[in-house]
C-alpha cells in the first residue's frame, strides 16, 4: 500500500513515504544492461525491489519507454544474471526510475532470496557490510499529529501512582521480614496463664460446704472463717480389736465412726488475703478435690505461668526479651523469667515471668500469651539459667 500526498496545482509530484511501500527496497551491488533496438547501455543499480528497480544512467531515457534488462550480480566470484523486461516510469538527472514489466515467479524467488540475504546480511561485501551495520533494521513509528506533553494534573496522577506502588511494595517487603523474623526468632508459649503463689482451697471429701462470707465480700483477714465443710469420716475396721473397740464406744461415738453421720469442719483463712472463686459460689453438695476458694496474699504480686515443650530448652539460654499480652489489658508488656520447673505429668517446661508493671487483681487466672524472643548468635542477650 502506497501513501501519496500530491501537491496543491498543476504539480506533479508525489510524495511516498519510505517506511510504507508496497515492496521492500534495498541496495545490493549489481551492474544493469540496458538493450532496445540493437543497442544497449550500461547502467549502475542504485535499489531494487521486487516491483521495480533504481537505476543511474547517463543518458536521457524515454519515459515510458520499454527496455530488456540484465541485472548482473558478483556473488563470491560466481556471476549471477537475472533477465527481464521493465518500463521506465521517471527520471530525475541520473537517477532513473523503473517497474519490472515481465518478471517471472522463479527469477522472483530467486530476487527475493537475494534482497532476503543482503537485508540481513548473510551476502554482503566490505561495502554491503558497512551498509547493514549502518541500516535501521526496523520501520519507524509514524509520526502522529498528538500532544504528547503532560499536564499538571496527568502528573500528579503518575506520581501518586508511582507513590502508590512504592508504598505497596515497601509493605509487602516489611511483611515478609515481619514474618522471617517471627519464624526464626519467636518462640510462642503452648499454653499460658495469670497465677500467683496462693492458697487453693479444695473439697476434702464427698459431703456439704456451707460459704461464712457475705455475697459482697472480697477479702478476708487471717484466721477469718471461710467455710464449713461437712463430710463423713472415713475409717475401717481391719482386725478383730477393732471390732472389739466398737463396744466401748458411746452411741453417738458409734455413729461417727460408722459413717452415718456427719463431721463438720470449719476453714479459716491463713493470711490477710483476696478472695477468687475459681467456680460459681454454692452452699451445696460438693465432690473431693473439687476447688472452693483460691486465696491471693495481699502482698503478693501476679505473674505468668507459660508451658513450652522440651524441644525449646536449647533456645531459652539466648532470650532477649519476653513479650506478655494478659486477656483484657489491652496492652502488650514485657517481662522477665524468674524461675522454672518442670510439669512431669504433661512433660512440659513450665517457667514464671514476672511482668515489667503490675497486673490488675481482676487478670488472676485468666489466659495469656507469651512470646519469647532469641538473641542474635554473634549478640549479647539476657538469658535464663534453668
Amino acid at each position: 500500500m502506497t501513501s501519496a500526498t500530491v501537491l496543491p496545482g498543476n504539480a506533479n509530484v508525489v510524495h511516498e513515504a519510505v517506511d510504507e511501500r508496497q515492496f521492500v527496497r534495498t541496495k545490493i551491488p549489481a551492474r544493469v544492461t540496458l538493450s532496445a533496438n540493437n543497442s544497449s547501455l550500461e547502467c549502475e543499480l542504485q535499489d531494487i525491489s521486487l516491483g521495480g528497480l533504481g537505476i543511474l544512467c547517463d543518458r536521457q531515457l524515454p519515459v515510458g519507454g520499454l527496455f530488456n534488462a540484465a541485472v548482473h550480480m558478483n556473488l563470491n566470484g560466481v556471476d549471477l544474471t537475472i533477465d527481464s523486461k521493465i518500463k521506465v516510469l521517471s527520471q530525475r538527472g541520473r537517477e532513473v526510475g523503473a517497474e519490472f514489466v515481465e518478471l517471472d515467479p522463479k527469477k522472483r524467488d530467486i530476487l527475493r532470496y537475494l534482497m532476503s540475504a543482503y537485508m540481513s546480511g548473510e551476502i554482503a561485501d566490505i561495502n554491503g557490510l558497512f551498509n547493514v551495520m549502518q541500516r535501521e533494521n526496523y520501520i519507524k513509528a509514524r509520526k502522529k499529529g498528538v500532544n504528547q506533553e503532560r499536564g499538571a494534573m496527568q502528573r500528579m496522577k503518575a506520581a501518586g501512582g508511582t507513590l502508590a506502588w512504592m508504598i505497596l511494595g515497601l509493605a509487602a517487603a516489611a511483611f515478609v521480614v515481619y514474618k522471617t523474623h517471627q519464624m526464626l526468632f519467636r518462640i510462642p508459649a503452648a499454653q499460658a496463664m495469670v497465677s500467683a503463689d496462693s492458697y487453693r482451697v479444695s473439697m476434702p471429701d464427698n459431703g456439704y460446704v456451707k460459704y461464712t462470707l457475705t455475697p459482697e465480700q472480697t477479702e478476708v483477714k487471717a484466721g477469718d472463717p471461710i467455710a464449713t465443710v461437712s463430710t463423713q469420716l472415713a475409717s475401717t475396721l481391719n482386725t478383730p480389736a477393732d471390732v472389739g473397740a466398737l463396744a466401748n464406744l458411746s452411741q453417738a461415738d458409734l455413729q461417727v465412726v460408722l459413717g452415718r453421720s456427719l463431721i463438720e469442719t470449719v476453714i479459716a483463712s491463713p493470711c490477710d488475703c483476696f478472695l477468687f472463686f475459681p467456680e460459681k459460689r454454692l452452699d451445696a453438695y460438693a465432690y473431693k478435690e473439687q476447688p472452693l476458694v483460691h486465696l491471693i496474699p495481699k502482698n503478693e504480686d501476679l505473674h505468668i505461668k507459660a508451658s513450652f515443650p522440651f524441644g525449646t530448652i536449647e533456645d531459652l539460654g539466648n532470650i532477649s526479651s519476653v513479650k506478655l499480652s494478659v486477656y483484657g489489658v489491652g496492652e502488650s508488656i514485657k517481662g522477665e523469667i524468674v524461675r522454672s520447673s518442670v510439669d512431669e505429668v504433661n512433660r512440659m517446661l513450665v517457667l514464671t515471668i514476672r511482668p515489667e508493671r503490675q497486673l490488675p487483681l481482676e487478670s488472676y487466672n485468666k489466659p495469656a500469651s507469651v512470646e519469647l524472643y532469641r538473641g542474635l548468635p554473634f549478640g549479647l542477650s539476657s538469658g535464663v539459667s534453668l
